[in-house]
């Protein structure tokens, strides 16, 4: 088979190009709508929409020219459990659970935010294809191609989007996790509305089928749903 001029085309020109035929897949989350993150303790808020520089490591859907800030949440707790604890898991040691120490739950927040407005995001996954990637090339742990939509998706002209939907690594369960923007002078798109430890955490929410209760607790979110183990407790 010979090349096609797509197939010389960078990702940010497939993204420029599927944007202005309306082929970029949105997903709408709603004002007031919340979001979990899970951080260290003693901050003020959750607030944070990171800008790392070189020669640190910038995050997988860091903004690679170092200039837009992204915060990093997810749209269920256990989401953004796995993606806070399951980097834990040996590199080299395929098979090998996460074991946490219970004071781990105790250094812990986390979080609940709610959106300040609407917001239209990249949903990721369906656009893949389009890009000509798969899931794999988005998941693993080379970050520049993520780095790269990031980058392209958040210099669009018009500014349509205001961050990434995309599936957690760890725990791939159908929902999202937020990677978030914020451009320098930007207003932030989320609003902090508790902050509380691991250890005292409960949601009400959307629970396991057949868990027993009208709550879960972090604890109970780690080993029930995501299979880690904790010790101490």
């Amino acid at each position: 088979m010979g090349t096609t001029d797509d197939d010389n085309k960078t990702t940010a020109q497939l993204i420029q190009e599927l944007h202005s035929k309306g082929k970029l897949t949105p997903k709408k989350v709603k004002q007031s709508s919340h979001s979990y993150r899970v951080q260290g303790t003693g901050h003020d808020n959750a607030e944070y929409y990171g800008c790392p520089k070189r020669p640190k490591e910038l995050g997988r859907y860091n903004d690679p020219e170092e200039e837009i800030g992204i915060w990093y949440g997810a749209q269920h707790p256990s989401g953004a459990l796995a993606e806070t604890f399951g980097r834990l898991r040996p590199k080299d040691k395929k098979g090998t659970g996460i074991f946490i120490n219970v004071t781990d739950l105790e250094s812990r927040d986390m979080c609940v935010v709610e959106m300040n407005r609407d917001l239209t995001l990249l949903d990721l996954k369906p656009c893949l294809s389009k890009l000509a990637r798969t899931v794999d090339e988005v998941s693993g742990l080379d970050y520049s191609l993520t780095q790269e939509i990031v980058g392209a998706v958040a210099r669009l002209p018009g500014n349509p989007f205001d961050g990434i939907a995309y599936e957690s690594r760890h725990h791939p369960d159908g929902h999202s996790c937020y990677a978030l923007w914020t451009k320098p002078g930007e207003a932030t798109t989320v609003k902090t509305v508790e902050m509380t430890k691991l250890s005292e955490f409960e949601y009400k929410g959307e629970l396991p089928e057949g868990f027993e209760g009208d709550s879960i607790d972090a604890e109970e979110i780690m080993t029930e749903i995501l299979g880690y183990k904790v010790l101490g407790s």
